[in-house]
């Protein structure tokens, strides 16, 4: 296997007495520890709307071990938008997948042969480099669980279909839903008034990021 190199800027209670009364105060709710993420109900389903996790409860899903969280927003979205804790920045675009052959960039998007396909489904996706899918594996494990993050929901959906194209399991890719852009009814966790590890943004310096997948081989068609 050739190896990869991949380059990321990364209650107690408590009484008070009084000569006639005793004031208890109210106990705090102890909520139950989370060790595991939500079962997916539709568990092909790349989409926001359909799946477990969302801007409203998804920090009490983060941290988890063997889940890997993967925000796939770009690098300037990151230093204008914020972030969450947690999260890996791999930018979708650019780095992973592209609308056309572009070079260092994993995958091609474009509509397959079936005509009944939409950009972004399943067959969508062709590799640019004979070692395009061993990168994928290697950035994205098979054994663990994970969660992706994107502008509106919609690299996420994206990227899963990619990885279910490429044989992972479906039931242990999950859509976090939106950062940015709210969709609907569905509030972006940038805006939700509650997020307990939203990141502020803050330019502290400009850096140059550069992604290398090592010596690649092209496809050419």
């Amino acid at each position: 296997m050739k190896k990869f190199i991949l380059y990321l800027c990364i209650a107690s209670l408590c009484a008070c007495a009084t000569t006639e009364t005793i004031v208890e105060e109210p106990k705090e709710e102890v909520r139950e520890e989370i060790t595991s993420l939500p079962e997916k109900e539709i568990v092909d389903s790349p989409l926001a709307t359909e799946s477990p996790l969302n801007a409203t409860n998804i920090d009490d899903y983060l941290f988890l071990d063997g889940v890997k969280y993967v925000d796939l927003r770009s690098f300037n979205q990151i230093l204008s938008e914020g972030a969450i804790a947690g999260f890996e920045v791999i930018p979708f675009y650019d780095v992973l997948v592209w609308w056309e052959k572009k070079d260092n960039v994993l995958f091609t998007m474009k509509k397959g042969e079936n005509k009944d396909t939409y950009i972004g489904d399943v067959g969508c996706f062709f590799p640019n480099y004979e070692e395009s899918e061993e990168a994928i594996e290697a950035i994205f494990p098979k054994d663990k669980q994970i969660v992706f993050m994107s502008t509106a929901g919609v690299e996420a959906a994206y990227m899963i279909n990619l990885l279910k194209q490429l044989g992972y399991d479906a039931s242990k890719l999950y859509n976090a839903g939106t950062f940015t852009n709210g969709v609907g009814d569905t509030i972006a966790y940038m805006k939700y008034p509650e997020h307990k590890y939203y990141i502020e943004p803050e330019l502290a310096y400009t850096l140059e990021v550069n992604f290398r997948f090592g010596e690649l081989t092209p496809i050419n068609e």
